[in-house]
């Protein structure tokens, strides 16, 4: 009997391990972001036309999908994670919102980001200030699953920065694709970018309950001494994209049937950003 039990014994520690190996951690509450429809979106880094949907699409604590927490390198929960030099002092030193929405042709990505200093002097998309998005179309969050990369970044002088890292052999994004602006005084920065089904290799038209699996890596540099470039980072699974390729880190996107509530014009600011704000 003692053999046999030790056998058994031993198998269930061999499946506890590899389970626990295979497992990756979730949010409880901001894990599945349900896309909204209805909204005309034209890329050019202006937020305006997502008016209201920021307070529409919410975790299931019904908070933002803003500041959101992450498990950084050697498993803490963070909301922000230093890298080299970096140093991060607070939610004004650099926070990361986002939205998304969906028609038929194209699925649309939103970033307002705060950052009390921009900082893209020099190098790669992903070296500085800039955002780095991996995008699982199958929708399934694992271990080699196909996806795909793109970098973006807004050198100091204003330029673009534009890389299609990992396509797959389908069309990477273009320049009309991406918009970012900067807006000094509020110290925000605004990503817009546009994704087609031919992006990702697929001859489909998008609909409701398709689901994607999206990462979102959003590199915070300074200008102070040993601050500059890829010095830190934030978003939404930003793992994904950090320390390896990792297309099992993934959030959930699911496109829904869902369209916000407009706000209007008289609330706009005491709504909309005091609401972004207010989570910081």
């Amino acid at each position: 009997m003692k053999k046999y039990t030790f056998i058994l014994t031993a198998i269930f520690v061999v499946i506890f391990t590899l389970n626990t190996a295979d497992a990756q951690w979730r949010s409880e509450t901001h894990d599945v972001y349900n896309a909204v429809t209805g909204l005309d979106i034209t890329i050019d880094g202006q937020l305006d036309e997502w008016d209201g949907v920021m307070e529409a699409v919410t975790g299931t604590d019904g908070t933002p999908f803003c500041g959101l927490d992450f498990e950084a390198n050697g498993g803490a929960v963070k909301a922000f994670e230093t890298y080299q030099t970096g140093v991060w002092n607070d939610a004004d030193d650099h926070t990361t919102c986002f939205m998304i929405a969906w028609s038929p042709d194209a699925v649309y990505l939103a970033l307002s980001v705060t950052d009390d200093e921009h900082e893209h002097a020099a190098g790669a998309a992903w070296n500085g200030d800039g955002a780095q998005l991996s995008v699982v179309p199958s929708g399934i969050r694992a271990g080699g699953q196909p996806f795909f990369l793109y970098n973006v970044g807004l050198r100091d002088n204003g330029d673009l920065l534009l890389q299609n890292e990992k396509t797959n052999g389908a069309p990477g994004l273009e320049a009309g694709d991406v918009a970012i602006t900067r807006d000094e005084g509020a110290k925000k920065t605004y990503y817009e970018f546009k994704f087609t089904p031919a992006n990702f290799g697929l001859e489909i038209s998008l609909s409701a309950g398709l689901e994607i699996g999206l990462g979102i890596c959003v590199n915070d540099g300074d200008k102070g001494e040993g601050q500059t470039g890829q010095k830190g980072w934030d978003g939404w699974y930003p793992h994904a994209v950090v320390y390896g390729k990792n297309p099992e880190k993934t959030g959930l996107v699911v496109l829904s049937s869902n369209t916000p509530t407009p706000v209007e014009p008289a609330d706009k600011l005491t709504t909309t950003w005091s609401t972004i704000k207010s989570i910081q």
